[in-house]
């Protein structure tokens, strides 16, 4: 019996189609780099600290955001519920949806629009 890829290795090989004999990404690269060029050049703290609802910051326990980082992150923004998934790298979403799709459930029911404050316990990762 075959072993089933991991889920983030479905994810990715999804992205893919067959032409001129081997595989290749749907997206366009230069669209692509030119995408995550913005994001690696450009701060995006001003616009975090104007965030006026409560909000879930879901990490990856492997990413690409230096502990320090994430400090700064929650510095800037107290009302932020951080929660640590472990296991997971930056393809979060892809190797454990399950997981994320029950952290945005239980934090949507227990942090209804016009509360300042959650109580939102993070169930299945750890708050960071």
């Amino acid at each position: 019996m075959r072993a089933r890829p991991p889920p983030h290795g479905e994810g990715w090989a999804g992205g893919l189609q067959e032409r001129d004999g081997g595989w290749w990404p749907r997206f366009d690269r230069d669209v692509m780099v030119r995408a995550l060029a913005d994001t690696a050049t450009r701060s995006f703290a001003s616009a975090w600290e104007r965030v006026a609802c409560p909000t879930l910051l879901v990490l990856a326990r492997s990413s690409f955001l230096a502990p320090a980082e994430i400090d700064e992150l929650l510095r800037r923004r107290s009302p932020t519920l951080a929660v640590s998934v472990p296991g997971t790298g930056h393809d979060l979403h892809l190797q454990q949806p399950g997981t994320l799709h029950d952290l945005i459930v239980r934090f949507l029911a227990d942090c209804p629009s016009g509360r300042g404050t959650c109580s939102f316990d993070g169930g299945p990762g750890s708050p960071h």
